[in-house]
This record gives structure tokens, sequence and C-alpha cells, in this order.
């Protein structure tokens, strides 16, 4: 059976909307998939950069648990990509421990 004009012109935007949401749903979960770290120092800074000198835009403190946002940290091992709530940033490797994700 044809599909008539009119329905398959709203067919192409509401299958667009469908994936755009699974992918944001995907990106959500990414987080979880990678797991997550614990603060092992009393105050940690959440840097905007993955360097020492770069701008601090927020701090964690001991016990607080971070999620990993990607598979690896930096080359060199130093630096992680970390969330905490809705604040992303970088955060020094040697004061994280692996923990499982709440």
């Amino acid at each position: 059976m044809i599909m008539p004009l009119r329905l398959l012109a709203h067919a192409a935007p509401l299958a667009a909307c469908i994936l755009l949401t699974c992918s944001f749903a995907d990106r959500a979960e990414a987080g979880k998939n990678y797991g997550c770290f614990q603060v092992t120092t009393p105050s940690l800074n959440i840097r905007e950069r993955p360097y020492s000198d770069a701008r601090v835009i927020g701090t964690a403190s001991a016990g607080d648990i971070l999620e990993k946002r990607k598979r690896w940290c930096t080359l060199r091992g130093y630096w992680c990509a970390v969330r905490k709530g809705t604040l992303e940033g970088y955060a020094d490797k040697s004061f994280l421990g692996t923990t499982k994700c709440p």
C-alpha cells in the first residue's frame, strides 16, 4: 500500500525527532557505562580543560562521586573527564579512586 503524501510529509520529521531523542538518551547514559570515581582528597578542583593552569569551574569534596565522561583519561593519564551533576570538566586522576556508580 502506498502512503498518501500528507502522511509521508509528517513521517520524516517524526522519525528525526525519535532519532534525536534516542541519541540524547544514549549520551546521558554514557557516564554510567564508563564508570564512576570517588574523590579521595578533602577538596578537588574541577577544571575547564585538562591542564593544571586551566580555570577552576567547580569543586568536589572527599567522598563525592563523579561520573566518568569518557572511556579513558588523557593520553598521559593525569586528567579525567568528569561530571558532577550538570557540571562537566576535568579532574586530576591522582585524587580519584574508582568506585561503582550509584
